[in-house]
């Protein structure tokens, strides 16, 4: 079975995902987080991004421009923060492709169809490309959300193809 995930310490491993049999791709770079500036009970809404932190803003930016190199279109943005794990059970979304960051708390777990009883997990702070259902392949990389808590929250930030 050839390998399903790529991993790299920069943005470039992105372009493993034009190997057909890789369905997902993790840039392991420090987490930009700051704790500072945003509180812990903040709940951030698609509405309020313009009073987000200046170092969430230009992440967003970042990874928006990263994602539009990687999917060649626009995109969209969910940002949320999670006390209890909000996908439970392994899949693959219904899109082409998904980028993925947890700032705070346990990255999202993940594991090649068939093989959930080895799960890996993203770091914190690093950024996983899951290519969907709607980018055919043979071979499906599965995931879902970590656990988290009122007192251990999750940060979870989503970027998906802009639909019309």
């Amino acid at each position: 079975m050839p390998p399903v995930f790529a991993l790299g310490d920069k943005p470039d491993v992105f372009e493993r995902l034009a190997d057909p049999d890789v369905r997902l791709a993790i840039w392991t770079r420090p987490n930009p987080c700051r704790l500072e500036g945003f509180p812990a009970y903040a709940q951030p809404a698609h509405e309020e991004l313009g009073c987000l932190p200046d170092w969430l803003g230009e992440d967003i930016g970042l990874l928006g421009d990263l994602y539009r190199g990687i999917a060649g279109t626009d995109w969209r943005v969910r940002l949320e923060t999670a006390v209890e794990r909000t996908c439970p059970a392994f899949h693959e979304d219904a899109v082409r492709l998904r980028l993925l960051v947890t700032y705070r708390g346990p990255g999202t777990e993940w594991a090649p169809e068939g093989l959930e009883g080895t799960i890996a997990q993203v770091p914190t702070g690093a950024v996983a490309a899951f290519k969907g259902r709607a980018w055919p392949s043979l071979q499906r990389v599965l995931h879902r959300s970590a656990k988290a808590t009122a007192r251990q929250p999750r940060w979870l930030l989503a970027l998906d193809a802009e639909t019309g």
